[in-house]
């Protein structure tokens, strides 16, 4: 008989803080502080009333008696198994290197910087301790967490540029802060379960660890044994099979299948790129239109192809020239199934080029990414390069990765080349003959299907409850707003969709504050957007384990690492995005005869240059795609209809584009980056507000400080008399560095696992000590550069801003 797993509880929280000793020739760091909080009742009964009472914070100076105080913690019996929070584990985990590196421990992780959870095992394997990074569950800083949960977090009680080992006085104040750290994350975890009623304080640690863990478990707490009429199978049941049947055969196809899935359609028009608009006075905007729930939205409108076989390049000749010979109108009658083969192959072309009197030629718009032709140098490859995992860098080397000479790149995108290999599904294919000529393609090798099913009920009826969840709290928001409660039909409502009932009850009551209101909304489109992510994880990963170098990954790649249970139909999720793809195709080609031009755009949204007088057209164009979706999903969701008369919902507007904004000041410069500057109705004036790729922006106040970000700092420079224009060329330029002031960013200098820092320090009272202590990731303030010219590509981008600017 198996044995029963032991429920898993949390129990409490741990932090700790660091010095960062930084000198001519190094920069180390080390802990002065340990904190570990443990609790006297459930998670589930904390509050900022009790915390501080409910938690017992032991501080420990020296990493060694911080050791022992674990060891001890883990040789006591318990009949359950217990959870330690920890925010930031990708930080702390190298402070308890020493101490896990003497135990067995289990590990999951997102790469070998990003761990998850480490499960400390006894002589048994059975678990006796997990330590969870609550980060990368919540996405949000400590700091956001503690106004989420009324429990502000601690601000300026820490002054981290003194200097301090673990022999230095630490003040009334600096304790106050570290245990502070520790109360907050128990707050919001307490906090986070009362507005989750439906994920069991048990699942935390185990099986819930992450967002899309979340959803997943959410997901299937409440449909998972639901079984519709005239079905002999409850929705989980099918959908545990349909991920099992389609489960690729070999490393072959798994491999192929990988290298033909694109990602998202973010561009930059090279014909606009770093053109400043400044329409004051004229008729024209900039507008944005995003699609509603893009990515939902091609979950339900769409059928989608199961039983890949491996075919000859002459039938994958074949089925790419039935891709190539169908015509966007098709696409718009048969948005369910446009085409009646799919696959995933490789095939190369001779001189690619972009395609004649198109507006992709036109606009300076390509759909191919240039970084999947950066081949990985195999004598550097490892588990991590960077934080990218390794099994995208194997591919490469196995061979499973687009290539080819005489390659024309701007702005990320391939504009042409004399022979390229790329692997494509027939989404991609259909990309490629849309945007491009050629003079000569040839299939090469690969899998084709041509049979076509519905999504699962499990998928289609989460998208429709979610999304209608999402719908319903919007419109109780405004009401809520507007007349300061909400009636007890929209409670009850809201409460059928499985908002939390003390959400419902305070709104109804009219108790509930504002934050709440938008936070609990923003959490239920977080939601909806992650069950995308659910569909499409990659469930081929090597086992994680800990080594001497750290979190390492071990065993073969390939299809050895399947599952025993899937959790996801792995064409169905490779497929989303490709669909949206599809869609921006389409709706760029709507929106061509109504637009001077396409400025830039993302996966779901497009900013277009458009005369203001004409946007009901535009809007009329776009209708045109609106109705082919809404056919599409009638047929997709037609036996959800049927079988979950209760769970079904129409899903009105799902994947639609909107009109979002239109703005008379705008400049894109590279993918991703791009600014506004419109005028702000509470007092008139003009304000910037930037996007740009991998860089904080906006101002951010910390307590009585207050730092200006790119926002406020241009916002500074216009008032000075600074143009519109002068403000873009600087902070979208070419070689520009953002200072630390403006950013407030860390770079980050990673020790070597399980080592030690010895050093006689001096710290800020003027004693020197001798540090004997675990070897830290240092942080100090970093600089940004971006687009620098050192870069081949960036040349060839500057190239076209200098003629377009």
């Amino acid at each position: 008989m198996r044995k029963a797993l032991k429920p898993y509880r949390v129990v409490g929280a741990y932090d700790s803080e660091t010095t960062n000793i930084e000198t001519a020739s190094e920069v180390f760091a080390f802990p002065v502080l340990h904190q570990l909080g443990l609790l006297d009742v459930p998670i589930v009964e904390v509050s900022p009333a009790n915390v501080e009472g409910a938690c017992n914070v032991e501080m420990y100076r020296h990493t060694l008696d911080f050791y022992n105080r674990l060891d001890e913690f883990v040789s006591v019996p318990r009949d359950y198994v217990p959870v330690i929070a920890c925010h930031n584990l990708s930080f702390d985990m190298y402070g308890l290197s020493g101490w896990l590196a003497r135990h067995d421990v289990r590990v999951l992780a997102k790469s070998s910087r990003k761990p998850i959870t480490f499960t400390v095992l006894d002589e048994g394997g059975n678990p006796v301790l997990v330590i969870w990074d609550t980060l990368v569950f919540s996405q949000q800083s400590l700091e956001r967490m503690g106004e989420d949960c009324a429990f502000p977090k601690a601000i300026g009680f820490w002054d981290y540029n003194l200097i301090r080992t673990p022999d230095t006085p630490l003040t009334a104040d600096e304790l106050k802060y570290a245990k502070c750290d520790v109360y907050v994350l128990l707050c919001w975890l307490a906090w986070w379960l009362r507005r989750n009623p439906d994920i069991e304080p048990e699942k935390l640690g185990l099986n819930v660890v992450t967002k899309t863990g979340v959803v997943r478990e959410r997901r299937r707490v409440r449909f998972d044994g639901v079984k519709g009429n005239g079905r002999k199978q409850n929705i989980g049941r099918y959908w545990l099979y349909m991920n099992r049947t389609q489960v690729p055969k070999s490393d072959d196809e798994l491999f192929t299948m990988q290298a033909a899935t694109r990602g998202g359609f973010t561009f930059c028009s090279s014909k606009c790129a770093s053109v400043p608009y400044v329409l004051d006075g004229t008729t024209y905007v900039v507008a944005g239109f995003d699609a509603t729930s893009m990515h939902p939205a091609m979950m339900v409108s769409h059928r989608y192809p199961i039983g890949f076989e491996r075919k000859s390049a002459k039938v994958l000749q074949l089925a790419f020239e039935v891709i190539q010979a169908t015509k966007l109108e098709e696409l718009l009658e048969r948005w369910v199934k446009p085409f009646p083969v799919a696959f995933y192959a490789c095939f190369e072309f001779d001189n690619l080029r972009p395609k004649a009197n198109s507006i992709y030629e036109r606009f300076g718009i390509f759909p191919l990414a240039s970084a999947r032709y950066k081949q990985v140098d195999t004598s550097e490859a490892n588990d991590d390069n960077g934080d990218k995992p390794f099994h995208d860098e194997h591919r490469q080397i196995a061979g499973y990765s687009d290539g080819g000479h005489g390659i024309v790149e701007a702005f990320g995108k391939v504009i042409s080349a004399d022979k390229v290999r790329l692997y494509l599904t027939e989404l991609g294919a259909f990309e490629v003959c849309q945007c491009y000529d050629f003079d000569e393609v040839r299939a090469i090798s690969g899998y084709m299907s041509g049979r076509f099913v519905r999504p699962t009920d499990m998928s289609t009826v989460s998208v429709m409850q979610f999304y209608k969840a999402k719908n319903r709290f919007k419109e109780a928001r405004e009401v809520y707003f507007e007349d300061g409660r909400i009636s007890e039909d929209t409670a009850n409502e809201l409460k059928e969709l499985g908002i939390a009932g003390s959400i419902v009850s305070a709104m109804e009551t009219g108790t509930l504050p504002d934050s709440e209101v938008n936070a609990t909304y923003m959490a239920l489109k977080a939601d909806l957007n992650a069950l995308y992510g659910i569909e499409c994880s990659n469930e081929f990963r090597r086992d994680t384990f800990l080594g001497s170098n750290g979190i390492e990954f071990g065993g073969p790649f390939g299809v050895c690492n399947a599952p025993r249970n899937p959790k996801a139909w792995y064409q169905f999720g490779q497929r989303i995005v490709g669909w949206s793809r599809l869609a921006q195709i389409l709706v760029m080609e709507l929106m061509a005869p109504h637009v001077e031009t396409i400025v830039n755009g993302d996966t779901d949204s497009l900013k277009v240059l458009v005369d203001e007088r004409r946007i009901a057209d535009l809007e009329q164009a776009l209708g045109k795609y609106a109705r082919a979706v809404d056919k599409a999903k009638e047929d997709t969701l037609k036996r959800v209809k049927t079988s979950y008369p209760k769970l079904y919902d129409p899903l009105v507007g799902i994947g639609h584009y909107v009109l979002e904004f239109k703005s008379r000041r705008f400049c894109a410069s590279w993918n991703k980056s791009y600014v506004m500057q419109d005028v702000d109705k509470r007092d008139g004036k003009r304000r910037f507000s930037f996007t740009i790729a991998g860089i904080p922006t906006k101002k951010r106040v910390h307590s009585d400080m207050c730092f200006l970000g790119i926002d406020g700092f241009a916002d500074r420079l216009y008032s000075l008399g600074w143009t519109f224009e002068e403000v873009c060329d600087v902070f979208l330029g070419y070689d520009v560095t953002y200072a630390n002031e403006l950013l407030r960013l860390n770079a980050r200098k990673f020790p070597e696992w399980n080592t030690v820092e010895l050093h006689d320090v001096t710290d800020y009272l003027g004693n020197v000590h001798r540090v004997v202590e675990p070897a830290s990731l240092a942080l100090y303030p970093m600089t940004k550069t971006v687009n620098s010219t050192s870069s081949a590509e960036n040349r060839h981008n500057l190239a076209y801003a200098l003629s377009n600017n």
